[in-house]
């Protein structure tokens, strides 16, 4: 209350260099609401974006040597993974057309057998097209499609399924720009 709008992240700052986030949580909190939704400034609210990220990151950090500390195998695993699908989530937001991250959280996913959030995931992954009708952009992308359809085939082993998913990466390919011969020969086949 004391400090003109142009010191609030000076304090923040302040706080959070004490190791102090509850008090930092507490003058963005109090800053939000004293100068309201309308009236506050973007960089009031970009900072308390990033505050409470890098309080959640804090968190995983403290947690996971917690487990490490007292925790049985199964509990250090569980936090492990989900310190993983973290960090996944972070890079797929931060570039969603990073197929390898896609690639590497799908594994991760698959690897803890919930159809359910598997099929979420390769739902959001699919869902980023690449921005133009380049070979080299989609043959990655394609690889997506076709893991998807292997996945439902081999692993759900729901057969209509995976033809709904073939023939929906069929539709979507620009078969006038460019062809990938052999792969999308075995998709068509299906």
């Amino acid at each position: 209350m004391v400090h003109p709008k142009s010191k609030l992240g000076e304090v923040c700052k302040f706080e959070e260099r004490q190791s102090n986030s509850v008090g930092a949580r507490d003058v963005y909190e109090r800053a939000v609401e004293f100068f309201g939704e309308e009236n506050a400034d973007e960089k009031l609210f970009l900072a308390f974006g990033k505050f409470e990220e890098n309080c959640k990151e804090e968190l995983y950090k403290a947690y996971t040597q917690h487990e490490k500390k007292y925790g049985d195998k199964g509990g250090i695993e569980d936090v492990i993974v989900s310190k993983r699908k973290f960090q996944y989530e972070e890079e797929v937001k931060t570039n969603p057309n990073n197929y390898d991250a896609w690639f590497d959280y799908l594994r991760l996913m698959e690897s803890e057998a919930d159809s359910d959030s598997v099929r979420e995931v390769y739902e959001r992954a699919i869902a980023n097209v690449p921005p133009a009708e380049e070979k080299r952009l989609w043959r990655r992308y394609i690889y997506l499609w076709i893991n998807y359809g292997l996945y439902e085939e081999l692993i759900a082993k729901d057969m209509e399924r995976t033809r709904q998913v073939y023939r929906a990466c069929l539709d979507l390919v620009p078969h006038k720009k460019f062809t990938f011969g052999k792969g999308m020969a075995v998709v068509r086949s299906v």
